[in-house]
């Protein structure tokens, strides 16, 4: 009788699985390159904020410095000019003492001289020629002193001019100064918040990765339970294994006694029938041994670049894997040498596959919902509960893979433990990593206001610059490091443009697979359903040759009763035996619906994954083309900042070609005012003497008329006088030592 050929292994499962896997631990390379990157991307703009910071604060002070250098300046000038008006001053009042003392003294002598004069008796007409002489003196002083009065009045008007403009150069300057101080001050607003941003923006990718720390622990939690429900099914395994090879055993029995029962000819027809199977199953086995050893080196050719391109950081963990994995498919060999399994290779891989996408299910149950049908879909379909003696060595292949890579799963230490990279998040945390948050949109705004306040700023008549040269180098830095930015950002796009489209092919290479799985469902079915037609043409065959060859019954009871004993006993036997192969059959259609229902759920599930990462790979497009956006409008923002520049320069250029003129014109203008001061000074000291000799001579005119007056009286009392002795009274009574000593008249 011809036995049942092993059921098909799930080997394109595992591939499928091991395939997903590696995606998996690939996006978890880039999830933490990215995350690297950000941190040293947070790293670095703390740098460049504490040095920005750093040079804020020391172009405060240098401004400082300079304005406090040219206060100590202006007013050093301001002493030494006033020192130098005091010493001028000093020198003029010591020759103005000079020269009062000498008019002084001159005045004296024609007092003197007139004191003289009247005590010789002149004649009135000299007193009369004298005052009019003063008369005359007094006209042309007064013709002097009008022009100079009025020179002094435009010069002190110039003076008053020379001193407002002095005023407000001071202050367009403190104006200045307090601008740039305010702009520096905003500035240091803005990089504060935008340091808070950054702040805000760590905490939350800190929150992330200890919610992914969590979702890890969980799944090592789930990995853990489903090593111990490996290990129950193992031993439910061993039990159904040692009942087949008892039913083995006992079948082997009833052949022999069969066997034993039949004739020369029937031994020779069924060993005819066993040579003629025989050959047939050795073709069989030779094109399946042909068919497998094609597909074994076109997959590990696959693997071999597979695992060139994604799996450059862990070789050698895949390699204990595969060692370990293909111990474990050898214990399985030994266990049947009747069976036939694949390589150890592809069935390590698979096997890895199942356990792998378990994994991977079971950390997506945020993204999902459903981690736990799926994970009864994806891997439960092996650990259904089967009958003692229904079992087939062949269904549990894949549980002892899947129980080695648990068990190596285990031996690592939760510190080497490395999240896969393909490690599924949910909508919403997608779209919060992708979304800006409310710190980024305000920071957006703020750099959104502070380009419209650059572009729209008030420049002033004097058209300096609002920033200084380190801060402009730092925004060319700042600008340099987004156009790296941009640029590592296309190339991100290119590389996820040829990772979608290699995601493209290994999902068109699965669909094959599984269409070439389930072509070898069929033809097992067929197969099945050819040994039970043979089975039955050979049942009819006996009856044929038992109705062709001549049977002698036995003459006596007792030959005829062993005759029907010996054909009860056998008809027992076959009864058995076809009831056994009944189950059997029954068992293995019913194991194929469970794995073509289980490869259909598989399917789906896989169909729900790509989606998602194709939806993710969208996602990822507009974030790049959102980015090429950002590109473009910097670079036009940096055009527009190296024109600013240039006008900027050119109008610093003609400040200062203004200010080095400003500062001739006000030295001339200090050199004028010295100039103006001194003549003010000598003007006004001398008109102070020319008013005064004026006050003497108007003196030296009233004590004439007075002396005159005296005199024209004392002439008239002389005339009256009638004696000498009267004369020589009035003459006594006369005699004056002080011009104060006559009388008013």
């Amino acid at each position: 009788m011809a036995q049942p050929g092993p059921a098909p292994q799930p080997d394109e499962d595992l591939k499928r699985q091991n395939a997903v896997l590696q995606a998996a631990q690939d996006d978890l390379g880039q999830l933490r390159t990215q995350l690297w990157e950000a941190q040293a991307e947070v790293e670095n703009i703390k740098a460049i904020a504490t040095v920005s910071e750093n040079t804020k604060q020391e172009a405060i002070d240098e401004v400082k410095r300079q304005w406090r250098e040219e206060v100590a300046s202006l007013q050093a000038v301001m002493k030494e000019t006033v020192r130098d008006y005091e010493h001028q001053f000093h020198l003029r009042l010591e020759q103005e003492r000079g020269q009062w003392a000498q008019y002084r003294e001159s005045a004296e002598r024609e007092i003197a001289d007139l004191r003289r004069r009247l005590s010789e008796g002149q004649e009135e007409e000299n007193l009369e020629n004298e005052m009019k002489k003063a008369q005359e003196d007094a006209e042309k002083l007064r013709s002097v002193v009008m022009p100079m009065e009025k020179e002094i009045a435009a010069l002190k008007d110039k003076l008053t001019e020379a001193e407002d403009k002095v005023k407000e150069l001071e202050a367009s300057k403190v104006k200045e100064l307090n601008h740039y101080l305010e702009a520096e001050k905003s500035c240091r607003t803005d990089l504060e918040m935008y340091v808070a941003v950054l702040n805000t923006q760590k905490s939350v990718l800190q929150e992330d990765a200890e919610k992914l720390r969590k979702e890890l622990h969980e799944v090592c939690h789930l990995l853990e339970q489903e090593r111990q429900q490996h290990n129950q099914l193992k031993h439910t395994w061993q039990k159904a294994n040692d009942q087949f090879l008892e039913s083995q055993r006992l079948l082997m029995r009833d052949m022999q006694r069969m066997e034993i029962v039949l004739t020369s000819e029937q031994l020779r027809q069924v060993e005819e029938l066993k040579k003629r199977d025989q050959e047939e199953d050795e073709q069989q086995r030779f094109h399946k041994r042909k068919d497998h050893n094609r597909t074994e080196v076109e997959e590990e050719a696959k693997a071999a670049a597979v695992c060139a391109f994604t799996h450059e950081e862990s070789p050698a963990q895949l390699s204990n894997e595969e060692e370990h994995l293909d111990s474990t498919h050898g214990s399985v060999h030994s266990l049947d040498a009747d069976l036939l399994l694949p390589s150890g290779d592809p069935f390590s891989k698979s096997d890895t596959d199942v356990f792998k996408d378990g994994l991977r299910r079971a950390q997506s149950t945020d993204s999902l919902g459903t981690s736990g049908s799926l994970q009864s879909k994806a891997l439960g379909y092996n650990y259904k509960a089967k009958s003692a003696g229904n079992l087939d060595e062949s269904d549990f292949g894949p549980l002892v893979g899947a129980d080695s890579v648990s068990e190596n799963f285990d031996t690592a230490s939760l510190g080497s433990l490395q999240m896969p990279s393909g490690f599924m998040l949910t909508k919403d945390q997608e779209r919060a990593i992708k979304a800006m948050t409310p710190e980024q949109e305000e920071t957006a705004s703020l750099l959104s206001s502070v380009t419209q306040g650059v572009e729209s700023a008030y420049v002033s008549p004097s058209g300096y610059r609002l920033v200084s040269e380190t801060e402009w180098n730092l925004l060319q830095k700042e600008i340099s490091a987004l156009v790296l930015r941009a640029q590592a950002s296309e190339i991100l796009l290119e590389e996820l443009q040829q990772g979608f489209s290699q995601a493209k092919r290994d999902v068109q290479e699965q669909m094959a697979v599984l269409m070439q799985s389930r072509e070898q469902v069929s033809e097992e079915l067929a197969r099945l359903q050819k040994d039970n037609d043979s089975l039955q043409g050979k049942h009819s065959l006996h009856v044929a040759l038992q109705q062709a060859e001549d049977f002698i019954l036995p003459d006596t009871v007792e030959a005829l009763r062993e005759l029907v004993l010996k054909y009860r006993e056998s008809i027992v036997h076959v009864r058995t035996a076809a009831e056994h192969t009944e189950e059997k059959l029954k068992a293995e259609i019913l194991f194929l619906k469970e794995q073509i229902q289980a490869e259909q759920c598989l399917k789906e599930n896989l169909e729900e994954t790509l989606q998602l990462e194709i939806e993710n790979c969208k996602e990822e497009l507009a974030s790049i083309s959102s980015l090429k956006a950002e590109l473009e409008r910097i670079k036009v923002e940096k055009g527009q900042l190296e024109a600013t520049l240039g006008e900027k320069s050119q109008q610093l250029e003609g400040l200062q070609e203004m200010k080095t003129t400003l500062e001739e014109q006000l030295k001339r203008e200090a050199a004028a005012k010295a100039t103006v001061e001194q003549l003010m000074f000598e003007e006004k000291n001398k008109a102070q003497r020319l008013q005064t000799e004026l006050d003497v001579s108007e003196q030296v005119q009233r004590d004439f008329v007075k002396l005159s007056q005296t005199l024209q009286v004392q002439l008239e009392r002389i005339r009256q006088a009638g004696s000498l002795e009267r004369i020589r009274a009035i003459l006594n009574d006369t005699k004056l030592t002080d011009i104060n000593q006559l009388p008013e008249t």
